[in-house]
């Protein structure tokens, strides 16, 4: 999905979340749920899935007309560091953009 493609779906009602996955070392991947259950990743650039930084990202965001997002992170700095798994899996944390 190219980020023109974003702002029609928000402005027609079609958008039920965005979500930012928050990925180790190498930047942020942007999952657009559709309200009837389809994803797509939001493309950075030439068709590249990775966003490098998160200011950049939330500014794109909300040109596209998105005013919150839910940040995931798929591993914990725990995990990373080699503690236990955590039981319970990361609610995520929800982000206005303004």
């Amino acid at each position: 999905m190219k980020p023109w493609q974003l702002s029609m779906a928000v402005l027609f009602g079609r958008v039920g979340r965005v979500e930012v996955l928050a990925l180790r070392s190498c930047g942020y991947k942007v999952r657009v749920v559709n309200r009837s259950g389809g994803v797509h990743t939001l493309a950075y650039g030439s068709e590249r899935p990775l966003w490098p930084g998160l200011g950049l990202l939330k500014a794109r965001l909300r040109r596209c007309g998105v005013r919150q997002v839910l940040l995931l992170q798929p591993e914990s700095h725990d995990e990373i560091i080699g503690r236990p798994v955590m039981r319970e899996a990361d609610p995520g944390l929800m982000l206005c953009l303004g």
